[in-house]
């Protein structure tokens, strides 16, 4: 790890005051979820600097995920693929130069993992590097066949318009596989 990478992790001691209601939320979810509450705390403030923070400016919303799944269920396949395919055209790199300000193969990674999978919630993330340098991710969610042939439509333009990589996709009712000729550098 760099110099400048490892100065940005060191963690620095800072004090802070609350408002009794919200410590005791922090204090009740700290034990719901097993960890201290400055482990909470810097589980929130990350959340906050790595994406909350852009929603107004990305113009993004918050939706219950099943009023998301009821509009793509009452589009047509071929109609959720097309959507897929105009909104990874535009909205993909217009969302990722804004957030990264530039764009590159390794910021369309983070996009994936933390815009639409750990903060969006569309699904959860794991990826896989393998020999000779390719790279494959899968995407697991809960939008079903039609939220499967939109993400592949999404992602698929987008990393053809923003990196020039043509990925190789497969899908299941519940899960989107992604392959790339690459390893993102970083």
């Amino acid at each position: 790890m760099s110099e400048v990478a490892e100065d940005a992790r060191a963690s620095i001691t800072r004090s802070f005051r609350f408002e009794r209601d919200v410590l005791h939320v922090l204090d009740e979810e700290a034990i719901h979820m097993g960890i201290s509450v400055n482990a909470l705390v810097g589980i929130i403030l990350r959340r906050y600097s790595e994406f909350t923070r852009y929603l107004s400016k990305i113009d993004m919303i918050v939706i219950n995920r099943e009023t998301l799944t009821m509009f793509i269920e009452e589009l047509s396949e071929e109609k959720v693929y097309e959507l897929g395919t105009k909104l990874g055209r535009s909205t993909l790199p217009d969302t990722l130069m804004f957030w990264k300000k530039e764009i590159t193969e390794r910021g369309i990674m983070e996009y994936i993992e933390k815009v639409i999978c750990r903060y969006g919630h569309l699904g959860t993330y794991d990826e896989r590097h393998m020999p000779g340098g390719q790279m494959s991710i899968v995407i697991r969610h809960r939008l079903g066949k039609k939220g499967s042939r939109f993400l592949e439509a999404y992602l698929k333009t987008g990393f053809e318009v923003t990196v020039g990589i043509k990925a190789i996709f497969e899908t299941t009712d519940s899960s989107v596989k992604c392959e790339l000729p690459f390893a993102p550098r970083s």
